[in-house]
């Protein structure tokens, strides 16, 4: 059993802490540590990394019996004018994310029992709107990871006729490198050109991303672990 779900076990746990993090480096901004000021008014260390004391509020996580996802909010305090001024920067912070992690102040770096492995989550969310903003606070929508609303499946680009995969590469002074590949040929076959044909020379050992350049390394009758979908067809979405 872990450390903290023997705590929560425990008739006294601890005290529970909750810490945030804002990453808004997609909009061009910096990561943000924060605590809620309430819990940890002098704000806490964990896994080594400092935890500002904010006054702010997470909710809306409740979920209905009716299956519907929750819509969290967080609403943060504007009385130090940090994140009103990184809204004056940068915007609403549309899409940025939010991390939760939820511990006990035992746990906490620095104390006796401090274990930086003893945590919940991250619970993961992304900010969908800013629904509020005053003098007081500012408030955004979020939506959690679970809800995938909008969610396109795959989650890349379809493409039909060419693999997508890394393919190994070879350096005359370093051999093969294999650090970035995500292709799993090891060249177990053979070397091939880019047209499929052998070679000994691995410099020229370069595959032509096509399911035919696929079956000369892996075999016609192999389970390809091709990076494209030859499968699909193209559609025409206005075609009725």
């Amino acid at each position: 059993m872990s450390t903290i779900a023997a705590a929560v076990r425990s008739v006294n746990p601890g005290i529970p802490l909750s810490m945030y993090r804002l990453d808004t480096t997609s909009i061009g901004g910096q990561v943000y540590y924060f605590c809620q000021a309430s819990e940890a008014g002098d704000g806490i260390t964990f896994q080594g990394i400092y935890y500002t004391p904010v006054d702010v509020d997470f909710s809306g996580f409740e979920m209905t019996t009716q299956g519907g996802l929750p819509t969290p909010k967080i609403k943060i305090a504007n009385t130090n004018g940090v994140f009103q001024n990184v809204v004056n920067t940068f915007g609403d912070m549309i899409g940025c994310k939010i991390q939760r992690i939820r511990t006990f102040a035992q746990y906490l770096d620095n104390q006796p029992q401090a274990d930086g492995t003893a945590f919940f989550g991250p619970d993961m969310f992304r900010i969908e709107r800013k629904s509020s903003e005053n003098p007081i606070f500012i408030e955004w929508e979020l939506s959690s990871s679970v809800d995938n609303e909008g969610k396109l499946l795959p989650g890349r680009v379809v493409v039909r006729d060419t693999c997508l995969w890394r393919y190994r590469s070879y350096t005359v002074d370093g051999g093969w490198n294999y650090a970035k590949a995500q292709c799993p040929y090891t060249g177990q076959n053979g070397m091939f050109t880019m047209a499929n044909a052998p070679t000994g020379d691995p410099t020229q050992d370069v595959c032509g991303r096509t399911i035919s350049a696929c079956k000369t390394r892996y075999g016609s009758n192999a389970a390809l672990p091709i990076g494209s979908f030859p499968g699909v067809n193209r559609v025409n979405p206005n075609a009725g």
